[in-house]
């Protein structure tokens, strides 16, 4: 059974990070673990890879066509579930992550995430994608095949337009609000990573997050990062971001969670499609925001 991310269903506010932390029942031969196809528009990077030591397991990932674009050979000799491998896969079609096992495994513990982007006109042009003709056109105006002989875009930075970081630290014996946050107005905040004392058995509790009413992550504590690391993520709020465990096994759960808060830009909301004041329509029409988003160029 597979363990993926519903992208299409969680992002809202992207580019946004979201994690699936969720044991799987391996057999012997080779077994399909989490497959993404259909997430278009979006196109996805398949990053934090994490896995519990075990030997003889071969981790496989297939992207667009291509077996084994990332393969780990021994996951005997992986950096742990406190950490995660070094691996950046855009994928633009389909991506199979695949565990080749010797013998059956229960519940074994593994974490992946990836990063949700909607394609701009250099991105697209970057991972080579077909352009519409008015994407073409938009390329010649900006130049971006110039742009992109200069330099490489950088990675995304999911701490990007954070102005203050919060902690939140907790110790739960039984289901209950890990925290319920209400955005200010006129700012965002952005969930960036969580952390949690790792129980000794899958399914003894699963962390709950939510924002502006939609269901985002369902975590096992089984697969997170115990509290000497953060999973990183991104996942954007204007209303509000409520986390709760959920408690199946008795006993001392304890939780922590890392989040920012930032000024909602105008760039932002034209990316987002937000309704803008007549003053921010104003700014956004004389600094030409609509293209240079679409293309993805600085203002």
């Amino acid at each position: 059974m597979g363990v993926e991310v519903d992208v299409r269903r969680v992002v809202k506010y992207p580019p946004e990070a979201f994690i699936s932390s969720r044991p799987v029942d391996l057999v012997a031969g080779d077994n399909k673990v989490a497959e993404y196809v259909g997430f278009d528009p979006y196109i996805l990077v398949v990053q934090g890879l994490s896995f519990s030591r075990y030997d003889g397991l071969v981790f496989h990932l297939d992207v667009d066509g291509y077996t084994d674009a990332v393969r780990l050979d021994n996951l005997a000799s992986v950096r742990g579930l406190d950490f995660e491998e070094g691996v950046k896969t855009p994928v633009t079609r389909l991506a199979t992550m695949r565990v080749t096992s010797p013998a059956s495994v229960s519940a074994y513990q593994f974490r992946h995430r990836v990063v949700v982007f909607r394609p701009t006109v250099v991105l697209k042009s970057l991972l080579g994608l077909k352009l519409t003709d008015e994407e073409s056109e938009l390329a010649r105006k900006y130049r971006v095949d110039e742009l992109l002989k200069l330099r490489t875009p950088e990675p995304y930075n999911l701490y990007s337009g954070v102005e203050e970081l919060k902690t939140v630290s907790v110790k739960l014996s039984s289901s209950g609000t890990v925290c319920r946050l209400v955005v200010p107005k006129g700012r965002k905040l952005i969930l960036l990573g969580v952390s949690a004392t790792r129980p000794s058995a899958p399914a003894s509790a699963y962390l709950n997050i939510s924002r502006d009413d939609v269901d985002v992550m369902s975590l096992d504590l089984y697969c997170l990062p115990s509290l000497s690391y953060e999973a990183p993520v991104r996942v954007v709020a204007l209303d509000k971001l409520v986390v709760e465990l959920d408690v199946r096994t008795s006993g001392n759960y304890y939780v922590r969670l890392v989040y920012g808060l930032g000024k909602l830009t105008v760039t932002e909301k034209v990316v987002w499609g937000l309704t803008l004041s007549p003053e921010e329509r104003s700014l956004a029409e004389s600094q030409n925001l609509y293209e240079k988003v679409r293309v993805g160029v600085s203002v």
